[in-house]
């Protein structure tokens, strides 16, 4: 295949990579949202880390038996242990993204579950309840947490003295590893940041090749 139908299919398939991309990592976002409200859950039953003050809605679906309500140090380490997690799982992406698209997304899932959790509670509707209701800190705080906690997993190896991510002291840089948003759309993403490398790699040693043949014919 020439360079020009290679830079074409390359520039075809982009946009379903990233549409790919994003709809993995949306749904590894909701998948840890289900994670922290699980472990949420699985303290409460366990009676465990019961410290602070009480974190109003911060499970909505006990709203009608009144026990929405959670100490904070308990809200703090269940979202914070999803949010590891999840971050982990789209260790692939920037850490300033993750934050972002875990943060943004959280809050909108975790206030319109409160809303509905509200409604179905007090059998209401809830386009009645969507926009007139003001929840309870919970979650805007799961969201805030879910988000430090997706910020958490760094690169596995060290920055050297000079500032290149990925070099151990005294071993060769590790083969980057795909991150899981990629296996998922079936991407393969190792060589966009590395190509370019390779490529100047390749070029020196042809030009060493070529100054050797020149060497031998002038001789």
């Amino acid at each position: 295949m020439t360079d020009a139908g290679t830079m074409s299919t390359v520039h075809f398939r982009r946009p379903l990579t990233l549409a790919g991309g994003a709809v993995a990592a949306l749904i590894i976002i909701f998948a840890g949202l289900l994670a922290g409200t699980g472990w949420l859950y699985v303290f409460r039953g366990l009676h465990w880390l019961r410290v602070g003050p009480q974190v109003a809605d911060a499970l909505p679906l006990l709203q009608l038996a009144s026990a929405d309500g959670q100490a904070l140090l308990r809200v703090v380490v269940a979202w914070l242990l999803a949010g590891a997690l999840t971050g982990i799982a789209l260790s692939g992406m920037a850490p300033s993204r993750r934050v972002a698209i875990a943060f943004g997304v959280g809050l909108i899932l975790l206030l319109v579950a409160s809303q509905a959790s509200y409604a179905l509670a007090r059998n209401l509707r809830f386009s009645d309840v969507l926009f007139s209701r003001k929840p309870g800190f919970g979650p805007v705080l799961e969201a805030m947490v879910f988000a430090v906690g997706c910020a958490l997993p760094r690169s596995l190896g060290r920055r050297d003295g000079a500032g290149t991510p990925g070099r151990l002291e005294g071993r060769r840089p590790q083969r980057r590893r795909r991150s899981f948003v990629s296996l998922i759309s079936g991407f393969d993403d190792r060589g966009l940041s590395g190509g370019h490398d390779r490529d100047a790699g390749q070029d020196d040693r042809d030009g060493q090749h070529m100054n050797r043949d020149d060497a031998g014919t002038r001789a």
